[in-house]
């Protein structure tokens, strides 16, 4: 009888050990982030993104699935054949990255403030 206690005892506890160790790692970008120049990215859970850009010749819009490998991210824009692949950091509530148009082209400088969640 005490040995079937502590075989229960111990599958429960190994189950609970696997079920909070099998869940992924939270996304800290899930949500909308926003400077003051009207540049803005929203991050979905689903891995889709919609970008909002103020360039010099106006404002452009990208939008996609972005993948993250610890701290670079890939964007693949299926609004236009663009990929980019860049690194982010978050310092605070702000986001640094670069946003590359392409190798000719200067990266646009990011530094976004989360604005929801």
């Amino acid at each position: 009888m005490v040995q079937r206690k502590f075989l229960l005892i111990n599958a429960v506890f190994g189950l609970t050990c696997l079920l909070f160790t099998a869940c992924g790692d939270p996304i800290p970008l899930h949500g909308t982030w926003s400077d003051n120049f009207g540049n803005s990215i929203t991050f979905f859970p689903d891995t889709t993104f919609t970008v909002k850009l103020e360039l010099n010749t106006g404002e452009k819009d990208y939008e996609g699935n972005f993948t993250i490998l610890m701290n670079s991210i890939t964007f693949d824009c299926t609004s236009e054949t663009l990929t980019i692949v860049t690194e982010w950091d978050i310092r605070g509530n702000m986001l640094y990255l670069d946003w590359t148009f392409s190798k000719d082209e200067d990266p646009k400088k990011l530094t976004l403030y989360k604005i929801a969640n």
